[in-house]
């Protein structure tokens, strides 16, 4: 009897119909031709139901082909490209697929659609009548078709309108390596999935253009949404980053639920809000080692949690940084917490807003650095707690407490902020670091700290911005005390990296009209450079400029009015 049993399997196992299928297929087999004009959508659906019975791979070498309509890889196949690093704005090196359908709407079947266990790897996908000028909707570029392990690999993705849907349908264990692109409305969603999703080494970023003619910037942060999770038990998410998007990583609440999961090393530079929490579960999010920049749209705040959030989110090792509003808004009734974390700028408005400013909920700030002599903290409206404990701050302690909640604050340390220099008895001398009127920032500006980088600011710093073409602006406005003739000085630190600007304008507007003095900060030591001699009346009624329409980084660190003999 178990002979009989063993020569059955062997019998199944062994049977020509099965044995002697491919495990790996090649579309051009399939009629495919890879010459960008052709429609392939027939040659690449043929050669992946080809092996839909027993699993395998379809292999598309390198070539640019025209998918009219769209493609399914059936469960437990795998499509495999030529995988090519990819950069910018170069996408056309490896298997690429051009994808045209559904244009102008994003309701509609994905480019792609993954069944169980199934992959795609090594692929390039390109919209080309999508233009940066004219952004249009389209579907999902790729989709789960629902179930488990369903798989993204070694890919680009360059300018789809929507990128990665694991969430309209069942996706557990889903897994994406090395994922690329530029997506413009949304980059990955997650929603449904019940077991252990896994995201790793995904880079959203201009892979694509960014021109800043063409409009695309002020697209992306007004609409761009770079990661998105609802649902997901024991999300694991490494090593993410994305640039110029109005939300960085928002968690919201499905009807299936909200998120709970390991969030390590995660990143968001240059949006509006970096990490935006509608609501967690329970067992909360566990974020460590991000680093999370703010600058773009109205009131950049690196964290905001809404009113709608009750569960745990916390915060460990982080860094918040860049020319933000805030570093965090909180409401709701859940907790939040930031340990061993570094805030480097906020209120860069000069509006007297603190670095936390909690209108719900329970917070926890311990062990963390204030690195700019700013209000820290002040609890508002339906703040339940806070515990705000072995800080180190850059200035006096500020934490205010509006709404009678249960604080307890100890152990935090700072540093008494140095003297200013002395400069000569009549002068007039504006920081960087002065409140408005005295000076105030148009577009993004970062901030280096003595702390940081001793002595190489004026005072407690300068901020610097990239070259540009003038979209930064620094203003100071000093108060003259009498009308008559000032020799106007600015200062200016070293070069330590080489990158600064050889003909940085500084313009000064006076009484005699306005004149640009080109300054070249590459050879600068740290110290006063002699703008001219101009007639300035009594009051605020002049201005010294500095902008990054230069051809290297600039500063703005500090300018002086000397009485003229």
């Amino acid at each position: 009897m178990v002979g009989a049993i063993v020569f059955a399997l062997l019998v199944v196992f062994t049977s020509p119909s099965l044995a002697d299928k491919p495990v790996q297929v090649n579309v051009k087999d399939f009629g495919a031709k890879g010459d960008g004009k052709t429609d392939d959508t027939a040659a690449f659906q043929a050669a992946l139901d080809s092996v839909k019975e027993t699993g395998g791979t379809v292999f598309v070498p390198i070539g640019t082909y025209l998918i009219k309509s769209h493609i399914y890889v059936p469960n437990s196949v795998t499509l495999e490209g030529v995988w090519k690093i990819p950069v910018c704005w170069r996408w056309g090196s490896g298997s690429t697929l051009l994808a045209v359908e559904g244009e102008g709407q994003e309701d509609g079947p994905a480019f792609i659609t993954l069944g169980i266990n199934s992959t795609i790897k090594g692929i390039t996908v390109f919209y080309p009548n999508q233009k940066p000028d004219n952004i249009k909707p389209y579907p999902w570029c790729i989709a789960c078709a629902g179930g488990d392990n369903p798989s993204i690999i070694d890919c680009l993705l360059v300018n789809p309108y929507n990128a990665v849907d694991f969430g309209s349908r069942p996706s557990g264990r889903h897994y994406i390596r090395n994922l690329y692109g530029q997506p413009l409305r949304r980059g990955i969603f997650v929603d449904k999935c019940y077991d252990i999703g896994r995201i790793e080494n995904v880079h959203f970023w201009p892979f694509w253009t960014w021109d800043e003619k063409t409009g695309i910037r002020e697209w992306l942060a007004e609409n761009g949404e770079a990661f998105i999770f609802a649902r997901t038990d024991w999300e694991y998410v490494f090593n993410t980053f994305c640039f110029g998007y109005r939300v960085g990583y928002r968690f919201i609440q499905s009807k299936d639920g909200a998120a709970n999961g390991n969030f390590l090393g995660i990143g968001a530079d240059a949006t509006n809000v970096a990490i935006l929490i509608e609501q967690t579960q329970p067992p909360g999010l566990l974020i460590t080692n991000g680093e999370f920049v703010s600058f773009q749209g109205e009131n950049p705040t690196e964290v905001v949690v809404k009113e709608t959030h009750s569960g745990v989110v916390q915060f460990s090792n982080c860094s918040f940084w860049g020319p933000a509003h805030q570093i965090a808004r909180i409401a709701g009734s859940g907790t939040v917490t930031f340990n061993a974390c570094n805030f480097v700028y906020w209120d860069h408005f000069r509006k007297g807003v603190p670095a936390i400013e909690t209108f719900g909920g329970n917070l926890i700030v311990n062990a963390c650095n204030f690195m700019v002599p700013r209000k820290q903290l002040a609890l508002n409206k339906k703040t339940e707690s806070a515990i705000f404990s072995a800080n180190r701050i850059a200035g006096p302690l500020s934490v205010e407490n509006h709404c009678g909640a249960d604080l307890q604050v100890g152990l935090n340390v700072y540093k008494k902020p140095p003297q200013r220099p002395k400069e000569e008895q009549q002068a007039v001398v504006v920081d960087d670091m002065d409140d408005p009127p005295n000076v105030s920032f148009e577009g993004r500006w970062l901030l280096a700290t003595n702390d940081v980088h001793a002595g190489i600011g004026y005072y407690l710093g300068t901020h610097w911005a990239y070259k540009g073409s003038g979209d930064a602006r620094a203003i100071f406005t000093p108060k003259v005390p009498k009308t008559g003739l000032y020799t106007v000085y600015a200062w200016f630190g070293p070069d330590p990296m080489k990158d600064h600007a050889s003909n940085a304008p500084v313009i000064v507007k006076s009484a005699d009209g306005s004149k640009t003095v080109r300054v070249d900060l590459r050879n600068q030591k740290g110290g006063w450079v002699k703008l001219g001699t101009f007639r300035f009346e009594k009051g605020r009624k002049g201005s010294i400029t500095m902008s990054n329409d230069a051809d290297g980084n600039v500063l703005a660190d500090a300018v002086k009015l000397v009485p003229a003999r």
